[in-house]
């Protein structure tokens, strides 16, 4: 099956403020296997960061996808789970469960935003939905309009403006 990526993003309208999630998840050949967004509640958006990472690999663990490679747009998160930035203390649960899935500190990556328009997208799309924490989407059909159009964009190759 080759190596699964996760790429992830958090979005926090204020800090603290109402906060979502989204991510993709892909395979070795940029085929999306899963999508979702989730509403985050009120978190900084170092916390949103890290709770939409923790959604992510939740959910890959729930399909059975155990070994994956994260990629946040999040350069601190990423330098806190590689042991490179000290952990703020209200962030530290999150971590922790990061660690707890994680099979291996080396795989966290960062990606710059512009890299992954569609999980942003569904961060975005995560702040809508507060009585329906996780929305996962299996289908393209089921995905928000704007994030079918980028998941589209995504697979023939297009990079994002």
């Amino acid at each position: 099956m080759g190596i699964l990526t996760l790429n992830t993003d958090g979005c926090s309208k204020g800090n603290p403020g109402v906060s979502g999630g989204g991510g993709v998840l892909r395979d070795s050949n940029g085929r999306v296997l899963v999508e979702y967004s989730a509403f985050l509640e009120v978190n900084t958006s170092l916390c949103t960061e890290a709770l939409a990472l923790l959604t992510g690999l939740r959910l890959c663990f729930q399909k059975g996808y155990a070994q994956v490679r994260v990629q946040s747009d999040s350069p601190v998160v990423v330098g806190i789970l590689e042991l490179r930035f000290q952990c703020p203390w209200h962030i530290r649960r999150e971590v922790r469960q990061i660690w707890r899935l994680a099979t291996d500190l080396g795989q966290f990556f960062h990606s710059f935003r512009e890299a992954n328009k569609v999980v942003d997208i569904l961060a975005n799309v995560g702040l809508l939905h507060p009585h329906d924490h996780v929305r996962v989407y299996e289908q393209p059909y089921s995905l928000p309009q704007l994030a079918r159009g980028e998941t589209r964009m995504d697979k023939l190759g297009f990079p994002s403006i």
